[in-house]
């Protein structure tokens, strides 16, 4: 995508985007490395929490009192416990499907090159010149003949 850019002096001037320079942003070493180590801090602290929710709900369902776990997290505003991922999903019991059936183009891709090997067991395919001509490497023999004669 090319910019056009008009001068005082009526000269017009074109740049793609790729030649506009953008300012380059940099940061201090000291900057950088407490911005890490504030993320890892972060990650480090939600990580703990959620090992202790699960051991809170471990112990809460050993002794039989899940329920009132829940209850106690789950209950909003109104009064009414927020639905779980199962309900709002409601996808029941599906089959797991592979990855590449998700996407159209991949499975059609996928689905040629299986049908290429295929071919190649079943005929000979023509893959190209394996490198430049060298000629006859095994010699002419004077005494074979395998022309056809016309007459």
């Amino acid at each position: 995508m090319a910019v056009v850019t008009y001068t005082r002096d009526d000269t017009v001037e074109t740049t793609t985007l790729s030649q506009k320079k953008m300012p380059a942003i940099t940061h201090s070493p000291e900057e950088l490395e407490a911005f890490l180590n504030s993320t890892q801090k972060e990650k480090e602290e939600r990580k703990l929490a959620r090992a202790d929710a699960h051991k809170l709900a471990t112990l809460a369902a050993r002794d039989g009192k899940l329920m009132e776990l829940q209850k106690e997290e789950s209950v909003g505003e109104s009064g009414k416990r927020a639905i779980g991922y199962q309900i709002m999903k409601n996808k029941g019991l599906t089959a797991k499907r592979k990855k590449d059936n998700r996407n159209a183009r991949v499975k059609k891709r996928k689905k040629y090159d299986t049908a290429k090997k295929k071919l190649k067991s079943v005929r000979a395919v023509y893959t190209g010149q394996q490198g430049p001509y060298v000629g006859e490497l095994t010699g002419i023999s004077k005494k074979i003949s395998r022309s056809v004669k016309l007459n």
